[in-house]
């Protein structure tokens, strides 16, 4: 195989081919947050619309003009720990990716209940639950706490 075709990019390197202004700032300062915990961003792989990246901890995914994080971990650990962040409550209920049906027919097309600080959401998608779309430097803020919480509580 040749060597060009082994090149995995690093986000700083492309994010700017897809992003600017504040949603290029806050995805690089996310990924220099994650490098300095040790949850390093790997390549995951690219497409005609965008590419993706992987940590123990989130999916982050970059499309032309727009980025999301998707939290993920073992058993949900994550995503859990993010439905019942109350500082988060309004942005995660926005944020649940809905079964429309989405193509994982989750639930034979009628996705799942999801409880969010207490309230039910219907029709939502068990593969993927939270997707967080640009999100701005406040909630980015949150999003690390809620991360940083995880972590110490495994320790």
């Amino acid at each position: 195989m040749p060597e060009q075709n082994k090149i995995k990019p690093k986000i700083e390197e492309i994010a700017a081919d897809y992003l600017d202004g504040e949603k290029l700032k806050n995805i690089l300062d996310f990924a220099a947050w994650l490098r300095a915990g040790r949850m390093t961003p790997t390549f995951g792989s690219k497409s005609s619309v965008g590419i993706s990246y992987t940590t123990r901890v989130c999916y982050i995914k970059i499309f032309a003009g727009e980025w999301y994080i998707w939290p993920a971990g073992k058993k949900g650990a994550y995503i859990n720990d993010f439905l019942a962040c109350e500082e988060l409550k309004e942005i995660v209920g926005a944020s649940l990716a809905a079964c429309k049906p989405c193509g994982h027919n989750c639930n034979s097309g009628k996705g799942f209940v999801k409880t969010v600080c207490g309230q039910d959401y219907e029709r939502i998608c068990g593969c993927c639950s939270v997707r967080f779309h640009n999100p701005d430097a406040e909630t980015l803020e949150i999003i690390k706490r809620v991360i940083e919480h995880r972590n110490s509580s495994k320790s």
